[in-house]
């Protein structure tokens, strides 16, 4: 009698052949470094046939004689660190890989002991068992019978159905909730490592380059696959979170629905040329398309910010805008009265900023000429403001001289893509809504967000959880906030600078300004009516509309008939966005120090006192902590000194 080493069934081995899973008689294995079939490990398991094997071990069929069911084992074995040789069991070491080799085994048993916390998890692949024997080290699992998601596709044709590939996506953000929840990231997922049991369940595995929470490693191994992983994962710079799994979640549905594997995520860096999913396939909805988008965005600050939101987008639970829509909303909108602010700022400006740089700078700059650039939109007064900083900045430091380049805003990304491919970037220049590919060759702003005049303001202490690469510094923030109509037929009454619940602002008829939905699902879920209930002069049916600090002077100029009260979110926490960003280029060693000292000026309290606080009621809010006093608050600016020691970003 013979035992099948796939079945594990005892049959007259004269037959050669399996009578009951139709497998051949086995006696040898697949290579010779394998372990032969019929080895016993633990004095428990009966290893079989090898059914995978990746970079870092050889998963095997085996048989459990304690609970009589088969298993799967995965071996710990890389045949770049060390070999078997054929009929031996324990593996061969060299000295020169034996202290790779142990830290590498101590990863993959650390693997073990943290999949088992989430055997729970349905959607998870179940760990059983692990021992090390023979020199290496072992983890006992569930034997999954189906298919990878990769094979899937392929019998597929190359892609599936929209509602098949939403549960699929549905079921790996589950599995990713309970691992994110304890700050763990798989940081591999991708179609081969998605499995499909009967009836399209799912199992997420191979966590063998997932980032630990309680590790104290530093060298952890960071796996690419080329497509699904975002660039953070490529530039070695630690900076993982829950957005580099939603990055390959979303590229991993964007291959199902589409057929196609999206570019490599460096490449877009560069030239993005991946098509929104709506743009492919009609019959794919733009809500559905946009949240793949947003999921795989280059940027990590423009992704979903937890897989539960990623699952209500999918769920059709919230609108998602386009990336581009959502990035021109983060764009700051700068309306005529900053030049007014800013003629008024002129002559106390520099009495001000005279004896503010005494007391924070250097006195003395080298000779340089400083090309800024900026964007101007229509009937702003974003080129007045320039002229103001620019008069006073020489008035201070008459050897430098700053050549402003107003560009329309329309023609900005364009003439900033020429500037880097001509390497002529200039040394200062305004970066909002502008993608990290094309900053890659700016220069790092460290020096000035670690400079005085930065911790003298609020929230850059939160610079890091929100920019993935230090070339932005942001001289504004953008909170949410309630425009509620206080007089006319839809009026309600309303008490107080802050709401924490919506329930506070006392109608069940709330609207939303489509510009900031990102921003207010961020911090609330609900169904909302459309901006047009609350915006319409004629036949206004709804009392409040929740829209942002940067969108109250559209209420303003196009709401005429009734009048508007404005409030702020005030509950523990409100997530906000960093807006109005500036970047260095590079240049001579004086124009570099000239830049520098230009942009440390704009986060002092001169700027954001003078033309910023003006301006409050247009949206800016600055981060100057001065900028917080009593004496600088305004009508409308009061309820956010209030809450904004809750702001998160």
């Amino acid at each position: 009698m013979s035992l099948c080493y796939s079945c594990f069934k005892e049959y007259d081995s004269r037959f050669g052949i399996c009578p009951f899973c139709g497998s051949e008689t086995i006696t040898e294995p697949k290579e010779k470094i394998h372990l032969p079939p019929g080895t016993l490990l633990a004095e428990r398991y009966i290893i079989g046939t090898a059914i995978g094997e990746g970079g870092f071990g050889v998963v095997y069929k085996a048989y459990d004689q304690k609970f009589g069911c088969i298993v799967a084992i995965k071996e710990f074995f890389s045949s770049r660190l060390f070999t078997r040789y054929p009929g031996e069991r324990d593996v061969k070491v060299s000295r020169k890989n034996a202290e790779e080799f142990k830290y590498r085994k101590n990863r993959f048993l650390t693997e073990a002991r943290f999949i088992a916390r989430y055997n729970s998890n349905n959607n998870i692949v179940g760990v059983l068992d692990h021992f090390e024997e023979n020199g290496t080290a072992y983890i006992v699992m569930q034997l999954l019978q189906g298919v990878s998601l990769s094979q899937y596709l392929v019998q597929k044709g190359g892609k599936i159905g929209r509602d098949e590939a939403v549960s699929i996506i549905e079921q790996v953000c589950a599995a990713l909730h309970d691992l994110h929840k304890d700050n763990i990231i798989h940081c591999d997922i991708a179609p081969d490592n998605i499995f499909l049991l009967d009836g399209l369940k799912v199992k997420v595995f191979d966590f063998g380059a997932a980032k630990l929470a309680d590790s104290e490693d530093v060298a952890i191994d960071i796996c690419m696959k080329p497509g699904y992983s975002p660039p953070e994962q490529y530039d070695q710079s630690n900076n993982l979170g829950a957005w580099t799994d939603i990055y390959a979640v979303g590229a991993t549905l964007y291959h199902m629905l589409s057929g196609i594997k999206p570019d490599e995520s460096t490449n877009r860096k560069v030239a993005d040329t991946v098509v929104p999913l709506h743009q492919l396939d009609p019959e794919i909805p733009e809500n559905l398309s946009n949240t793949v988008m947003k999921a795989m965005a280059v940027e990590k600050h423009m992704r979903f910010r937890s897989v539960d939101e990623l699952t209500a987008a999918l769920a059709g639970e919230k609108k998602v805008v386009s990336l581009e829509k959502e990035k021109k909303r983060r764009r700051l909108k700068r309306l005529g009265g900053i030049a007014a602010a800013c003629l008024l700022a002129a002559g106390a400006g520099l009495l001000v900023w005279n004896a503010y740089s005494d007391k924070r700078t250097e006195q003395y700059l080298e000779p340089a000429e400083l090309s800024v650039w900026y964007s101007v939109s229509e009937g702003s007064g974003e080129q007045a403001a320039m002229e103001s900083i620019k008069e006073d900045f020489e008035s201070k430091f008459p050897d430098v001289k700053l050549e402003l380049k107003a560009i329309p805003e329309a023609a900005y990304e364009a003439e900033i893509r020429g500037a880097v491919e001509s390497g002529s970037l200039p040394q200062l220049f305004e970066s909002s809504g502008l993608s990290d590919e094309l900053l890659d060759t700016a220069r790092d702003v460290q020096s000035v967000t670690g400079s005085e005049q930065a911790r003298d303001c609020l929230f850059l202490d939160m610079y890091n959880d929100y920019y993935s690469t230090s070339k932005r510094v942001p001289l504004a923030i953008e909170a949410p906030v309630a425009c509620v109509i206080t007089a006319g037929k839809t009026s309600v009454s309303y008490e107080g600078n802050v709401f924490s619940e919506l329930s506070d602002l006392g109608t069940d008829s709330i609207a939303i300004d489509d510009d900031c939905r990102g921003l207010i699902e961020k911090n609330f879920s609900s169904d909302w009516l459309p901006e047009s209930s609350f915006m319409d002069n004629e036949s206004n049916t709804c009392a409040v509309m929740l829209s942002s600090t940067m969108h109250i002077n559209d209420v303003r100029t196009k709401l005429t008939k009734y009048e508007k009260k404005f409030v702020f979110a005030g509950a523990d926490k409100v997530k906000c966005d960093f807006i109005y960003e500036w970047s260095l280029g590079r240049g001579s060693k004086s124009q570099e120090k000239a830049a520098d000292r230009l942009l440390c000026w704009m986060l002092g309290n001169v700027y954001q006192n003078k033309l910023m606080v003006s301006i409050a009621s247009d949206g800016q809010i600055p981060l100057n902590r001065d900028c917080f006093d009593d004496k600088c608050s305004g009508r409308n600016y009061a309820g956010i000194k209030d809450v904004c020691k809750n702001y998160v970003f």
